[in-house]
């Protein structure tokens, strides 16, 4: 995989942010603050999804409104070109992937493209930063050996923390001597149990015996307590019947007297429902004589009001008379009108004749063709006209400017003809540039010599700037150590100590003699060396260029540029010459066409002139506006032609109108005069006898319902009074009055049931069953049965006391051998204490075999995984140090490993120096990458790994990752002095000032 494109839209504070073209080997450089660490974050974002917001991990999101996300553009060895974009959207964002082919995807895809590797592992294998050496130098002795162990095997430092946290929780359970531990301590409180269980042991027989009295006394205690409460419930219970027994009595009475009613049958609610059918029959008599008289009364009115019928068939056609009496109106009014108009078009028809100057009738005008086509070749005609006109205009201004453009360009050839250096000249000059041939290899040796003089004395200020810095810090320990001496021989002449004090003033003197020493002179440096000899051969370079015939070279060359210069330009001016020629004859020709143009279209003018039988001067200046005159004319004939036909209408409309008021008149009695007058009376006539015929129907229809309501009256009258008759058969009876009486004693034995059932009611509200009932029926003297119960349960009740002492001086006893403790005690928690100890100890069992399987997989790891690793680690390592050290093995028990110098030497990780740890630690990690995940080709992302290396490391490991071939390297540092030992388009700056673009 390989990044080649990032563009952000918004991520922290970088907004429409873009880095393009990477390379394989790319150094991103910007400024503290400047983005680095924001890109790189963008760059996992993208691939593994925006962190979670319950994560302690930055979200990035940014604070300007500005769209959440952006996209990658990387190569994939296996499907090309990938775009890769993820915005704000769920959690991790919404991604979607865009392959060359076409192919596009989400979440599934690009977990393909990148192998199904997570965020976690792709951090600790393929992203390292200053942190993981920050972890190398806070490490010391063993901890070292097993941390760059882990790392290398892993990436991190989990195999450490992980075999770390299983040794603590081991030891926080069991040490063999230990006394804090809690399975230590549980062993020693089992073995104190244990000593005070055999104690217990001894006093268990008189301890049982105890037991078992106590427990006696307490069973014959509850047998006396329980027949208390079963005595005190029966004395309840009685008292309880005492109340209850009056009720069974009255309800045996009350079933006695009911049996005397016992023959009665009478129905249920029947005396209301009698009154109820009294009530409806009486109504319906009244209705039904109501309804009789009202049925004779619109007979009779129906017989006496008979409207007109015969004027009645004619409505519609006094109807629609009457309503064409607008129309009529409307008619002579529209009558006039055409008339004013058939008037004004025949004016208007003579105006356009004389506008014309034509004499032509209406026929020979109709025959003028003013078609959509003809109007078309008359509008193309003129169109053509006018862009003729404007064409005349424009070719005259080309023309112009074109002469003067041709002009112009032939006095400038001629001036700079007269410029040029002759053949004679030419000769001259190059003959004697010639002696001076080797003044161009001269000045670049110059400029080179001067380019690597600046170079060497920027790196010699540097040099300088770092031992002052040195040799102040040294100056600054001596002067602090002579302090010390100084005090150490102040404290001695104290003392009267005159060793501590000879001590003490040599140490001082020392001191004082080195912060005095002057460096030796004769350490100049190469550098220096070196800038001396560039100094010397760039002026030595400068003397020959001084030379008079280098100058007067110097000066040729000046004159012959110039002299080619102007042969160039001069060429240009020739052709732009050539081109003015062109362009001034394709408007010649352009005239020439324009003036063929023009006399095509005056034939189409006349022979379109002559269609339209218009003279010759007015087809030639005047065809449009003519054109539009005779089409105006053609349509005045017809509107007046149309004009005159609605006239005739008009007038036909109004004589059948009048003929048809001729004929109705004859239905009315007087003999009216205008039409109005005819209209009103008819329509008068014909409401007066329509109210007739609609109040006749009105009455028709009233009679109708009145007939129907009377057979509905009938019929419910007839049905009342059989439910009447049935209700009488169903008592028994034949008269209302004897209905009555039986409906008396019917009532009385509904009394008597009520009375029964609100006595049970008050029976069921005690809580005796039937079953008690049926018990306690015997019980016809309950006092005498409460009497007997209360002395046996005084009796029970003074009995219970001297139990009860008895069993507390045996509770006594029982305590004073329990205060010790008693044995079943001791054995219940030396049991339980024995169960807990287990439980703890299947724990530690547990981690210990936690630990056994950490120990063997990294046994495993170390020889299957390990070997080919460790091979490409020790080439990097033997790189980086110069070949300083050349073999790295595994230590053959725990999870450190052992170094070998080239000298043989065997080193630990603990003996080493903190660079030549940091070094183990960086080519673990490359290694780790290249080899046993050199199938999942990701780019490398470094963040300022080799800040503490000196200018040497740091030089060896950039040329390191220049020699890494198949895999892409980001490299982010804020180091300027780094950006030299790269070539420029390896370099891509993050400028503050261009965060938002």
């Amino acid at each position: 995989m390989k990044i080649t494109d990032i563009h952000i839209y918004g991520y922290g504070k970088l907004t429409d942010f873009m880095l393009t073209g990477i390379q394989s080997l790319q150094v991103i450089y910007g400024e503290n603050e400047a983005g680095k660490s924001t890109i790189m974050s963008f760059i996992h974002s993208i691939l593994f999804g925006f962190p979670a917001k319950v994560q302690s991990e930055l979200r990035y999101e940014p604070k300007e409104g500005a769209k959440y996300g952006g996209r990658l553009t990387a190569i994939f060895p296996d499907k090309g070109k990938a775009v890769i974009e993820r915005v704000k959207g769920k959690a991790s964002g919404d991604v979607s992937v865009l392959l060359e082919d076409g192919t596009k995807g989400g979440e599934e895809l690009l977990n393909d493209l990148l192998h199904h590797i997570d965020k976690g592992l792709y951090q600790s294998i393929f992203s390292f930063n200053i942190h993981g050496l920050q972890n190398v130098n806070q490490m010391k002795g063993e901890e070292l050996g097993r941390y760059l162990f882990s790392a290398g095997s892993l990436g991190t430092d989990h195999l450490v923390s992980a075999e770390n946290i299983l040794q603590k929780e081991l030891e926080s359970r069991f040490k063999p001597n230990g006394k804090k531990p809690s399975l230590n301590v549980k062993l020693k409180e089992m073995k104190q149990l244990h000593q005070d269980l055999k104690k217990a042991e001894q006093n268990n027989e008189q301890y049982w015996t105890l037991l078992r009295e106590k427990e006696n006394l307490e069973n014959d205690l509850n047998r006396l307590h329980q027949r208390l409460d079963q005595a005190q419930q029966e004395l309840f219970r009685l008292k309880e019947w005492q109340d209850l027994y009056p009720l069974i009595a009255e309800e045996q009475e009350l079933i006695k007297e009911r049996e005397k009613f016992a023959h009665i049958s009478f129905p249920a609610n029947g005396l209301s429902l009698l009154e109820k059918l009294e009530s409806v029959i009486q109504p319906l008599e009244g209705r039904r004589a109501s309804l009789e008289s009202r049925i004779i009364l619109l007979e009779q009115e129906l017989e006496n009001n008979q409207p007109d019928h015969f004027l009645l068939k004619h409505e519609h056609s006094i109807n629609a008379a009457v309503e064409g009496l607008p129309f009529l109106e409307k008619l002579n009014q529209e009558e006039k009108e055409l008339s004013i108009k058939l008037e004004n078009i025949t004016e208007e028809i003579l105006n356009l004749q004389e506008r014309l100057h034509l004499q032509i009738d209406e026929q020979q005008l109709e025959q003028v063709d003013t078609s959509v086509f003809m109007m078309e070749k008359v509008k193309n005609a003129q169109n053509r006209r006018n862009r003729l006109q404007a064409m005349k205009q424009e070719l005259d201004d080309r023309f112009n400017d074109e002469k003067s453009v041709l002009e112009n360009t032939e006095r400038k050839i001629g001036e700079l003809k007269e410029q040029l250096l002759n053949e004679e000249e030419l000769s001259a000059i190059k003959e004697t540039l010639s002696f001076t041939a080797d003044r161009h290899n001269i000045e670049k040796e110059l400029q080179d010599t001067q380019e690597r003089l600046q170079f060497l004395q920027r790196a010699e200020k540097k040099e300088q700037e770092t031992r002052r810095q040195k040799t102040y810090q040294e100056k600054r320990q001596l002067f602090f150590l002579g302090v010390l001496f100084a005090a150490l021989f102040g404290w001695g002449i104290f003392s009267e100590s005159w060793v501590i004090a000879g001590a003490g003033f040599a140490g001082a003197a020392f001191c004082f003699a080195i912060v005095n020493k002057k460096e030796p002179k004769g350490q100049d440096s190469f550098i220096k060396n070196e800038i001396k000899a560039l100094n010397e051969k760039e002026r030595s370079l400068l003397d020959k260029l001084k030379q008079p015939d280098f100058q007067h070279a110097a000066s040729l060359e000046a004159q012959l540029k110039k002299d080619s210069d102007r042969q160039n330009q001069l060429i240009q001016l020739l052709f732009q010459l050539e081109q003015a020629n062109e362009k001034y004859e394709k408007v010649i020709a352009s005239f020439e066409k324009w003036e063929n143009e023009c006399a095509e279209l005056e034939n189409e003018l006349l022979q379109l002139g002559k269609q339209l039988f218009l003279p010759h001067d007015i087809s030639k200046t005047f065809l449009s506006e003519a054109f539009n005159m005779i089409e105006q004319l053609k349509v005045l004939y017809r509107e007046k032609k149309y004009t005159a036909e609605r006239k005739a209408s008009a007038e036909k409309g109004i004589n059948e109108k009048l003929h048809t008021f001729d004929k109705l008149k004859g239905l009315l009695d007087s003999e009216p005069g205008s039409v109005q007058e005819i209209g009103y009376q008819l329509k008068k006539r014909l409401k007066e006898e329509t109210e007739k015929h609609i109040k006749q129907g009105e009455r028709e229809a009233a009679l109708h319902e009145l007939k129907l309501e009377h057979s509905t009256v009938l019929a419910e009258l007839s049905h009342f009074q059989k439910d009447y008759e049935h209700q009488l058969s169903l008592a028994g009876t034949d008269a209302a009055e004897e209905y009555r009486e039986k409906a008396a004693e019917a009532q009385k034995l509904a009394e008597l049931e009520e009375k029964i059932k609100q006595v049970r009611k008050q029976i069921n509200l005690n809580s005796f069953s039937q079953e008690e009932i049926n018990k306690y029926s015997n019980v016809t003297k309950p006092e005498a049965e409460i009497q007997a119960v209360s002395e046996e349960a005084a009796l029970l009740q003074e009995s219970i006391p001297g139990l009860q002492r008895k069993l507390a001086e045996v509770k006594y006893e029982i305590q004073i051998l329990e205060e010790g403790g008693t044995y079943a005690e001791l054995l219940h928690k030396f049991a339980l204490l024995k169960s807990e100890f287990e439980e703890e100890a299947r724990d530690w069992a547990k981690y210990a075999a936690a630990k056994d399987i950490l120990d063997r997989t990294i046994n495993s790891f170390k020889n299957e995984r390990l070997p080919k690793m460790l091979a490409k680690a020790e080439q990097f390592l033997s790189f980086l140090t110069n070949g300083g050290y050349v073999r790295i093995f595994p230590k053959e028990e725990g999870s450190g490993f052992l170094i070998e110098s080239k000298t043989g030497a065997v080193f630990e990780a603990k003996e080493l120096s903190q660079a030549t740890a940091e070094q183990i630690y960086v080519s673990f990690r490359l290694a780790l990458a290249m080899t046993i995940y050199g199938k999942y080709p990701f780019p490398i992302i470094i963040d300022d790994s080799f800040v503490n290396f000196d200018h040497v490391r740091t030089e060896r490991m950039i040329n390191l990752l220049k020699n890494l071939t198949g895999r892409q390297i980001l490299f982010f540092t804020c180091h300027k002095h780094l950006l030299p030992h790269f070539q420029e388009e390896q370099i891509q700056s993050v400028a503050k000032e261009k965060l938002s673009v």
